[in-house]
């Protein structure tokens, strides 16, 4: 119990001289008032906008309509499953192996 007592003797003492050490420290350095935030004026932004030159604007505009006027649509081919399995399935062995025996062949 004793113990406890003194480490919260010590905490105490810490924490009242940095108190003492904050205080100090305001007085040293006089804070300035801080400058009142304003809220972003819409006018602004339409000024930078008009600040483009017109070669500029143009160019930008012929890019657009270059990058628009490239895409392409891709069309995907209607698969008729009923000709796909019929491919899938006429599968020749015979065929396979004499195609894999060509292209295999050993070299002496």
């Amino acid at each position: 119990m004793p113990a406890l007592l003194i480490i919260g003797g010590v905490i105490y003492k810490i924490y009242s001289e940095y108190q003492k050490e904050q205080e100090k420290a305001r007085r040293r350095v006089p804070q300035a008032p801080l400058p009142p935030s304003t809220p972003p004026v819409p006018s602004q932004k339409t000024e930078r906008v008009r600040a483009i030159p017109e070669e500029v604007r143009k160019i930008q505009e012929k890019r657009l309509a270059e990058a628009n006027s490239n895409k392409k649509i891709i069309v995907k081919p209607v698969v008729d499953l009923e000709k796909e399995t019929e491919r899938i399935t006429s599968f020749d062995l015979r065929k396979a192996v004499i195609q894999s025996a060509i292209l295999n062949r050993p070299y002496q």
